[in-house]
């Protein structure tokens, strides 16, 4: 699965790429309409980047604007980081009680959530995978610069599975005390859609927020038109950006990405994949290298395009096909090095080049 720290930007606004990582307040172009608002700044262990069109902002409402979000931010860290000591998941973790735990309503949300991932795509996304992503040096722990046997793989396994979790109204209990979670691979999405839900609350009808790749839309862009997003060739070593495999068209829509080509290590002379497949306890391996997922909500988009990522093309293809509520683009890396894309029916209708 996903990890939390990906440090990349999978999904680049197109029209910023030139401004990013600056102010993005300093961009413009020559069709101004409305007035834009943009700023930045760093969560998650990534960056997040959000704009605002419409009426003009004076000086202090974008500091208030800007010091709220960060605020936003910061309380949901200290709910779902694994990267924080005192987070409400990290205390979870530490409990090695098997009775049921108090737990925030947010928490309970997401992990729901997470555990609605693995039902539906039959384990390929799992938020108990946290040992094996620790192992192998994505998650919240040092990894080893070697791959694990038989028997440690088969250990991790008696941990994992969405059966060793139980939500309740206000508990979350797990049925052995060595158990952990990791809800990285949907935590961008879930905050992303938490900060654009923030804005709209505060009657900003014109928004785009990105955190670490994962976008949201609502309304339209400083020109007046649909928010345009460039997803990127999935090429090691690429800059963000550098070579676009398609620019997208969203409003009121979210878009996120996994891929192969960005987060990797290299053990034993072997590049391995972030991206843990919860049912063998290895990293995934197979040709799909990147999957863009477009969805009502980001946590929606973000979940199955880390299942996606998992099952690999062929059983990931089908298992979005066979679903209503998303659309996707997958694209392959041939033996040649060359690049080939599958997408389902209706992801055609976004692509704007």
């Amino acid at each position: 699965m996903n990890t939390k720290i990906t440090l990349i930007s999978k999904i680049i606004f197109v029209t910023l790429l030139a401004c990013l990582p600056l102010s993005l307040e300093n961009c413009s172009t020559d069709t101004v309409e409305f007035a834009q608002f943009a700023f930045n700044g760093a969560t998650m262990g990534t960056t997040y980047h959000i704009i605002i069109t419409g009426r003009p902002i004076d000086s202090k409402e974008r500091s208030a604007i800007a010091t709220s979000v960060d605020s936003v931010l910061l309380d949901f860290n200290r709910i779902l980081s694994t990267y924080e000591d005192q987070s409400e998941i990290s205390r979870f973790n530490r409990n090695e009680s098997i009775h049921p735990i108090p737990a925030s309503q947010k928490l309970l949300q997401v992990i729901k959530a997470g555990l609605d991932f693995c039902k539906a795509s039959d384990g390929a996304f799992d938020i108990t995978v946290a040992p094996i992503v620790n192992f192998f040096g994505f998650g919240f722990e040092p990894g080893e610069n070697r791959f694990p046997t038989v028997d440690e793989i088969d250990s991790w396994l008696q941990l994992t599975g969405c059966d060793k979790l139980e939500v309740g109204d206000s508990v979350l209990t797990k049925s052995d005390p060595r158990i952990t979670i990791d809800l990285s691979a949907i935590a961008k999405g879930d905050g992303a859609d938490y900060v654009a839900n923030f804005l709209m609350d505060k009657g900003h009808k014109n928004i785009f927020v990105e955190i670490g790749g994962e976008i949201v839309t609502h309304g339209h862009n400083k020109e007046g038109e649909l928010w345009k997003i460039g997803i990127d060739r999935p090429t090691f070593g690429g800059a963000p950006g550098a070579d676009l495999q398609h620019i997208i068209q969203l409003t009121d829509m979210a878009i996120a990405s996994s891929g192969d080509y960005r987060n990797y290590r290299e053990v034993e002379g072997k590049r391995i994949s972030h991206t843990i497949d919860p049912r063998t306890g290895s990293p995934i391996n197979h040709n799909l290298a990147s999957v863009s997922i477009i969805a009502n909500t980001c946590l929606l988009a973000d979940g199955i395009s880390t299942s996606v990522m998992v099952m690999g093309r062929e059983e990931g293809l089908i298992w979005l096909e066979n679903r209503d509520d998303v659309d996707g683009l997958l694209i392959t890396r041939e033996p040649d090095g060359s690049f080939k894309e599958y997408m389902t029916s209706g992801f055609k209708e976004y692509i704007f080049d």
